[in-house]
């Protein structure tokens, strides 16, 4: 899985608590690489609500740590995110350790 890295964080410890967070805390979504809902993926993520650093207008944000090999391709902003029938823009991905990533989301709709 992370042939070639000699970092036990990286290669022992995350995958550790992945799992962990996973079995207590995971979300299935719908993630549409590109805005493009014929390439629908399901994935397994954890969500956080709520902002952090982002201002609260024009919309609402959320974050969402994922598991890059989940995807087809590493995730980027353009894609979306489909929760609940909700649909969230990626306004921005953050490398959180090797093949995961932190997203933020704004939710599209008007209604928040």
């Amino acid at each position: 899985m992370f042939a070639g890295y000699v970092n036990p964080f990286i290669s022992s410890h995350v995958p550790i608590l992945w799992n962990a967070l996973i079995g207590e805390f995971g979300r299935s979504v719908d993630y549409w690489p590109d805005d493009d809902s014929a390439q629908v993926v399901t994935i397994t993520i954890i969500w956080k609500e709520g902002a952090e650093d982002e201002t609260m207008s024009p919309g609402r944000y959320s974050h969402i740590l994922v598991q890059n090999s989940d995807l087809p391709r590493d995730p980027k902003p353009g894609d979306t995110v489909v929760n609940d029938g909700i649909e969230y823009d990626t306004v921005r991905v953050s490398a959180f350790a090797y093949d995961y990533s932190l997203i933020v989301l704004q939710d599209r709709s008007e209604d928040f």
